[in-house]
């Protein structure tokens, strides 16, 4: 505080204080950055969850990064933004914006009474109350047989294969995992260790198998 103010500092620090007793601490966002690998382009680029819990509310914050090269000229882009916001595992909203090779995707989800309603370019349509995101940032989204897609909005009916130990070779270290399957017309591998982090996952580009692998 300024000098200048009259404020006592004993009243200060009791403000201070006070502050603290009625606000809860915020811990800051836990942030996950992964690599993506293309079979035939090696490494094309990132994506990276930041997940922020503040008592029953998480917000999920999506940054993808993709540049596919040949002879170091760019053939493929595509970059995204995208926010999940749940209240305990509900999923409560969701807006994105996918960008490919310049054609932009928008995609505006939104909790209702009936269910999720979901507003994209093909039009609006009504997922279950407990659909999730196909964006595999933690267990809670195999809480559900309805999946809609973060990049059109459309959805899936999927089934959950349960939890099998794998050894996994990573960055040229054998970890064992845990492997999820999600199968359905969109169908991911989902690779967790004991604390429930993903470390990597799978997803198949018309019929292409591209991993996501964390990095930090």
């Amino acid at each position: 505080m300024p000098r200048s103010a009259k404020t006592p500092c004993g009243i200060a620090a009791v403000g201070a204080i006070a502050a603290l007793l009625t606000f809860p601490a915020c811990a800051a966002p836990q942030v996950y950055e992964y690599r993506i690998e293309h079979p035939t382009y090696g490494a094309i680029g990132t994506y990276t969850n930041s997940v922020d819990n503040i008592g029953n509310n998480t917000e999920v914050v999506t940054n993808l990064h993709v540049a596919v090269k040949v002879f170091g000229i760019v053939v493929f882009r595509e970059d995204a933004q995208r926010t999940e916001l749940w209240r305990s595992d509900r999923l409560t909203s969701f807006e994105g914006l996918t960008t490919t090779n310049g054609h932009k995707i928008e995609i505006h989800g939104e909790a209702r009474d009936e269910g999720f309603v979901i507003n994209s370019p093909s039009g609006i349509s009504v997922a279950p109350a407990n659909v999730h995101p196909s964006n595999p940032w933690s267990v809670k989204i195999f809480d559900s047989n309805v999946m809609m897609s973060t990049k059109t909005g459309k959805l899936f009916d999927v089934r959950l294969i349960a939890d099998v130990e794998k050894s996994i070779m990573l960055d040229g270290v054998i970890e064992t995992l845990h492997q999820y399957e999600v199968d359905g017309e969109q169908k991911q591998l989902i690779w967790l260790n004991d604390r429930g982090v993903t470390v990597a996952f799978r997803i198949l580009e018309s019929g292409v198998p591209i991993d996501f692998v964390l990095i930090r």
